[in-house]
């Protein structure tokens, strides 16, 4: 299926679907997940050119994300108040913003993305996203590799690697009780993690 309109797949309060397979690109959003859009899987799309997100999440919880490609976009995949998802072996490069971000999500599994070549941030928690986990990834050549701030607190970021960044891992603006470890951060401009 290739979409080419104000939203490539629209998921509206729908549960327990299978969204694989699809080319969604210039629309305004890719694919939509919205309103208590539960226990979904979105895997194997391609989202491209689209004017806000690839992959977009609000108010949507216990979804996977899995292995979609996310490039050219303002975010790559964006999950907004959204609770206890998976996001795992995407890729989301050269988009606008942020490969990856999280805005007032908790409890969700970010795992083995490759962000690269975006604007600001590879992985970005925003605005009280707490207790994630944040592993395994790769963030290269970013403005930040991997950023939380806004009094994102009590998350994990451990195994991820963030080279020929800013910052590789940068912590800002009220982050408190996070855990950063075993990571690989080489080549940054300013710090390896701030």
């Amino acid at each position: 299926y290739t979409a080419s309109y104000n939203y490539g797949i629209y998921l509206y309060s729908s549960n327990n679907n299978t969204v694989t397979g699809n080319t969604c690109n210039n629309n305004n959003y890719g694919i939509v997940l919205i309103t208590s859009s539960n226990n979904n899987t979105v895997t194997g799309n391609t989202c491209n050119n689209n004017n806000n997100s690839g992959i977009d999440l609000s108010s949507s919880n216990n979804n996977t994300i899995t292995g979609n490609t996310c490039y050219s976009n303002n975010y790559g995949i964006n999950l907004s108040s959204s609770n206890h998802n998976t996001v795992t072996g995407n890729t989301c490069n050269n988009n606008n913003n942020d490969g990856i971000k999280l805005s007032s999500s908790s409890y969700n599994t970010i795992t083995g993305n490759t962000c690269y070549n975006n604007n600001t941030n590879g992985i970005y928690l925003y605005s009280s996203s707490d207790n994630n986990t944040v592993t395994g990834n790769t963030c290269d050549n970013n403005s930040y590799g991997i950023l939380l701030a806004s009094s994102s607190s009590n998350n994990t970021v451990t195994g991820n690697t963030c080279n020929n960044n800013n910052d590789g891992i940068r912590l800002a603006s009220s982050t408190s009780y996070n855990t950063i470890t075993g990571n690989t951060c080489n080549n940054n401009y300013a710090c390896g993690i701030d």
